[in-house]
């Protein structure tokens, strides 16, 4: 289980992910669960079903490998290694920052509640450099028996498709090396962050879904759960669009 705390204007806020189930936490002025394994109802509590894509960990590496899509995934990371592609592991936090910031604009998203604290307190950054140059990056989030992939950006304002296909080498070999990482350190489950089940097809998000699921996870239903503990916080949390639901959204599909 990790716990975060945050502060939303002169209110204390506690998020907590990969717990089981929801409790009550004293000390806030509200409290969102993240990620639940367990559908209960709990006095207070509002309550999101979510599926997710989740690789098996407990398996072992040569098998998670195959389990990954030859064309769309696994040859593109091997020409990660081949284009000299290396990875940094909690480094190059503000250069991260700035190319999230700037591949927000461009989508049109919102911004991000992630900076250097909350990256370096909470977090694990991994970043893809080529030429002494980060082309892409990816934050998690990890407890001792999950990691999940919470913001990802890359580097893709030019409109040349090699530069971008070069980049979506980064990309993968990220989640690669995340997977060998998290399976070294003995975590059991990769959450992939998230998958689209609106009944209209959009058609990028569609295609997110594709990719996630082209590294061979299994779906998954779990749940968030929110409670606010002041009536004051709850109208805040409510005018400025900060809840649990909108908090996920905007980690899964940055």
């Amino acid at each position: 289980m990790l716990e975060i705390e945050r502060n939303f204007f002169n209110f204390k806020r506690k998020d907590i992910w990969f717990s089981d189930s929801p409790f009550e936490v004293e000390g806030c002025q509200g409290v969102a669960f993240y990620a639940c394994k367990n559908k209960v109802d709990m006095p207070g509590f509002v309550r999101k079903d979510f599926v997710t894509p989740v690789i098996d960990l407990t398996l072992d590496e040569e098998r998670i490998w195959k389990n990954i899509d030859r064309m769309s995934c696994r040859k593109k990371i091997n020409k990660a290694y081949n284009n000299g592609i290396k990875l940094k592991v909690n480094q190059c936090y503000e250069e991260f920052l700035e190319i999230d910031s700037e591949f927000r604009k461009s989508k049109g998203l919102p911004g991000s509640h992630i900076d250097v604290d909350y990256m370096k307190k909470y977090g694990t950054l991994f970043v893809a450099m080529l030429d002494g140059k980060v082309i892409c990056g990816e934050v998690f989030l990890e407890d001792k028996d999950h990691i999940r992939r919470l913001i990802t950006a890359s580097r893709r304002f030019t409109g040349d498709q090699h530069w971008n296909n070069v980049v979506g080498y980064g990309n993968r070999m990220i989640i690669w090396e995340s997977i060998r990482y998290a399976r070294a350190k003995g975590i059991k489950e990769y959450d992939m962050g998230g998958y689209y089940a609106g009944a209209d097809k959009a058609r990028e998000l569609e295609g997110v879904n594709k990719f996630k699921m082209s590294f061979g996870p299994k779906l998954v239903t779990k749940y968030n759960y929110e409670k606010d503990y002041s009536r004051l916080f709850g109208v805040a949390r409510r005018i400025y669009g900060f809840s649990a639901a909108q908090v996920y959204r905007r980690s899964c599909w940055p």
